[in-house]
């Protein structure tokens, strides 16, 4: 989640096209190629973001909230159909009433987790966030908290993820409006203390993580670490436990624009994250005609209005990008 300074950033550079800061050209590029998530359906006119996907119910999960102030929070589900449409997003049974989002569905597909403001034990205010899960398997389907240590430091963490080990990772804003990368080992109580990852930097607001099922890479969204667009996406690559620096996704993935909200699938192979990028080149030439005012309604209308929608892009080969040699 984001802080409110950087949703009205958000809005203003989905609007206008400014100059960003560039960073230096990779050697290495991922071969594939975005593409948009459900046009017209689970990516819509709505702000949209967080998708994460149940393979075998071949049922996506995500978040859409309500702006300004991030005032509501839901998490809706689709299915997709056997013709790869997907179809028209309803609420999912475990949300409706508080502020729920960041879904996430483990790698074993058993659970899904999300951060939710309804009342807990670990909450020290009433705006913060706990982790909450429910059951794919089985008869209990009610949402339960997950419970640990690293609330001691991190009453309200966002975006949590996890590994195929059970290792919990999230991020976690600090009052002065930075934010940090966290990891939480499983134990046999349930779950530690949190852990900064080392690659954290105090000058840097990064975000959002996003762990592969095996721990080998992790991606995340940073504001203003150097890269193609106003929010980009990185990865960083693990060595037996020696993260690397973060290395930029490229400007294949990432936009001129808003790039973030990671998601991956359970075999670590597709990203899903949101975009307020354009399908087409923006252009600023005149119509070849003038419209009608049906035509403008049409236009004004379209899902590329500036908010996030889901694209999904393969990333089989993204070890390709790791700075760390075998």
């Amino acid at each position: 989640m984001k802080t409110q300074h950087y949703i009205n950033s958000l809005i203003l550079l989905a609007i206008l096209i400014l100059p960003y800061p560039t960073f230096a050209q990779q050697k290495e590029a991922l071969d594939g190629v975005p593409k948009i998530v459900g046009k017209g359906s689970v990516s819509s006119r709505d702000f949209e973001f967080n998708f994460t996907f149940h393979k075998e119910s071949k049922t996506s999960f995500f978040t859409k909230a309500l702006l300004p102030g991030w005032r509501r929070l839901s998490i809706v589900q689709s299915k997709q159909k056997d013709n790869g449409q997907w179809e028209e997003p309803t609420l999912a049974s475990f949300s409706g009433k508080f502020r729920d989002a960041d879904p996430f569905i483990t790698p074993d597909q058993s659970k899904l987790i999300y951060i939710s403001d309804r009342p807990s034990t670990t909450k020290k205010n009433d705006t913060d966030y706990s982790i909450w899960y429910v059951e794919l398997t089985g008869k209990n389907k009610e949402p339960q908290l997950l419970t640990g240590d690293f609330y001691k430091d991190i009453p309200s963490p966002s975006y949590p993820t996890m590994a195929l080990n059970g290792n919990l990772y999230f991020s976690a804003f600090s009052q002065a409006g930075g934010s940090t990368l966290y990891k939480s080992v499983k134990n046999a109580d349930g779950y530690g203390e949190a852990i900064a990852l080392p690659f954290n930097d105090a000058k840097y607001i990064d975000l959002d993580p996003m762990i592969a099922p095996d721990e080998s890479f992790i991606i995340f969204a940073s504001n203003n670490r150097a890269g193609v667009g106003g929010q980009d996406l990185f990865v960083c690559f693990n060595d037996n436990g020696v993260w690397s620096e973060p290395v930029n996704l490229g400007d294949k993935i990432n936009s001129r624009g808003n790039d973030g909200q990671p998601g991956i699938s359970s075999d670590g192979r597709t990203l899903y994250f949101s975009t307020n990028r354009m399908e087409e080149t923006i252009t600023y030439k005149p119509r070849e005609r003038k419209i009608t005012n049906s035509e403008l309604k049409k236009e004004l209308g379209s899902i590329f209005n500036g908010f996030p929608n889901i694209w999904e892009v393969d990333i089989s080969d993204i070890q390709k990008l790791s700075p760390i040699k075998s």
